[in-house]
């Protein structure tokens, strides 16, 4: 990690020393109780039955799984902690319920716990990748369901879904998942597999309420009539979304394109691969992975980018692991772009991690400049080293910082502001995000989003480029934005996506604008000014 140069000597007190990559800056110096359910599944596996003890709710062989307080010091990051394990058990089923189990009550993020399980399966020479297929198929097809299932459950648990303990209501889920939407999973082994896993996680009580659900579920799932209505409630339920985001999305796109819009994001997520432009092109990349009997064809927005056809993680396949490729969404790889670098320009990414557009920006300019990625938490500033060894790319300096407070003494000819956000327009390829993220967020991310690019409009030269993007498409976070930056800043001048991105993803205003279910991946939004 490269520390810029401030003025005055070295940087605020606290901050780790320099980490260098690549070769210094032209002319630079080198430089943060209540009463239990009768249905109580929160005793761990092993243990004796018995009365429920408060604070009991943890997973097998692990702590309360409540989060500390804020403030409070750890041992480590949450991501580091759902990387380490536990360890994932061999039974795919027994993997999910655990991964359900956490994203439920710790808000952990079920991509990470599911590298946690493949990797470990990667290194265990008795591993099935059939196993592993079922267990990626079961957590995000049970995640992107959930609404659907927890409502035909709801109406089959006497005391109702909410009231059973989060080990067997995952259980269940689990289990509707396979009944409801798995074809080759037969009714009888994904009811018998759930009976054991409720004896298991729970005691013989409510393995005797899982097998009565399920049961009733597979005799009556193929009559069920799910809500076809165009209000809040069956739409939310149909498509498998809070109703918060529902109502937003009815109220702006109408209920045919909002049910489109659920849809979309319930449809599993392709992988994308940005090809190194460096080590080839799209089309040596094509034939390259055809090699490896991976099939790839091109995206139809972003020139740099393929589409991977079938299941495969980006570390199984060759041509990422020797730093031809990147895994990237066609949205993300558009970005660059409108950001348009030249070469031996000096560029600021100013939200880096985890390095996707930044190794883009490098790319594009041939590794011939200056590169500056700012991160704030020191924790992901390896993801973007690590991204960088791989694709072989010595033009970035990584700083760690905040972007709205951090004072560079030298001007940049462009700058990126891929600011943080709610994270509405990626629901298809985070499946467990719908069910954490609250309205809450498109109050509190709007302002931290305009401090960034008030900042990058001091970092800009006269004459310079900022870009702003968002994975998101919701008006708090996109056009309120620019209105409120454009009035607050008077050098700024808006310029059309026009010219510089493919028609079909600029709209009206000359703004990227990207929906899922009309373009087919990731929603994103982007802006380009030009500072006078």
């Amino acid at each position: 990690m490269t520390q810029a140069p401030r003025p005055g000597g070295s940087g605020p007190s606290g901050r780790r020393g320099p980490r260098k990559r690549g070769p210094a800056p032209r002319g630079q110096a080198d430089a943060v109780n209540r009463s239990r359910p009768i249905y109580d599944s929160t005793r761990r596996p092993g243990r004796p039955a018995g009365p429920a003890r408060p604070g009991d709710a943890r997973r097998p062989g692990q702590g309360t799984g409540r989060r500390p307080a804020p403030g409070a010091r750890f041992s480590g990051p949450p991501e580091a902690e759902e990387r380490r394990g536990p360890a994932m058990p061999s039974d795919p089923r027994e993997a999910a319920l655990r991964i359900l189990f956490e994203v439920e009550t710790r808000s952990a993020f079920s991509d990470r716990l599911l590298d946690v399980a493949h990797g470990a399966a990667a290194a265990n020479p008795d591993a099935k990748p059939a196993d592993q297929a079922l267990l990626h198929e079961l957590v995000k097809g049970t995640l992107r369901w959930r609404g659907r299932i927890d409502w035909a459950l709801d109406q089959r648990v006497h005391i109702g879904l909410g009231q059973v303990t989060p080990w067997i209501r995952n259980v269940l889920r689990l289990g509707a998942y396979q009944l409801l939407f798995l074809d080759r999973v037969p009714a009888h082994a994904a009811v018998d597999e759930s009976v054991k896993l409720a004896t298991k996680y729970g005691h013989p009580g409510t393995a005797g309420l899982v097998n009565s659900v399920l049961r009733r579920l597979a005799e009556e799932g193929p009559a069920i009539e799910w809500p076809a209505g165009d209000d809040v409630a069956s739409l939310a339920v149909f498509g498998s979304h809070p109703e918060w985001m529902v109502s937003r999305w009815l109220e702006r796109f109408g209920a045919d394109a909002t049910r489109a819009l659920l849809l979309a994001n319930n449809a599993p997520a392709r992988l994308g691969l940005r090809v190194n432009a460096l080590k080839g092109t799209r089309d040596q990349l094509i034939a390259r992975l055809a090699d490896e009997g991976v099939r790839a064809e091109p995206a139809a927005f972003a020139a740099d980018l393929v589409w991977i056809d079938g299941n495969h993680a980006p570390m199984a396949i060759r041509a990422f692991r020797d730093g031809a490729c990147t895994a990237q969404d066609e949205s993300e790889c558009l970005v660059a772009r409108l950001l348009a670098p030249q070469t031996h320009e000096r560029v600021l990414d100013l939200c880096a991690a985890p390095g996707g557009k930044c190794t883009h920006i490098a790319e594009l300019i041939g590794d011939e400049g200056e590169v500056w990625a700012m991160e704030r938490q020191a924790v992901r500033i390896g993801s973007i080293e690590q991204n960088l060894k791989r694709l072989g790319l010595h033009s970035v300096h990584v700083v760690e910082g905040d972007g709205r407070r951090y004072a560079f003494p030298m001007p940049f000819d462009r700058v990126l502001v891929d600011a943080p956000c709610s994270g509405l327009g990626v629901l298809g390829r985070r499946a467990d995000a719908r069910w954490r993220k609250t309205e809450v967020a498109l109050d509190d991310m709007p302002p931290v989003q305009l401090d960034l690019l008030l900042a990058a409009a001091q970092h800009a030269r006269p004459g310079g480029v900022i870009v702003y993007s968002v994975c998101s498409f919701e008006p708090e976070e996109t056009d309120h934005v620019v209105e409120r930056l454009l009035r607050e800043s008077p050098s700024l001048v808006l310029e059309s996506a026009h010219g510089l991105l493919p028609d079909a993803v600029v709209d009206e205003q000359g703004f990227m604008r990207v929906l899922p279910h009309v373009h087919g991946c990731d929603g994103a939004f982007a802006a380009r000014f030009r500072k006078t």
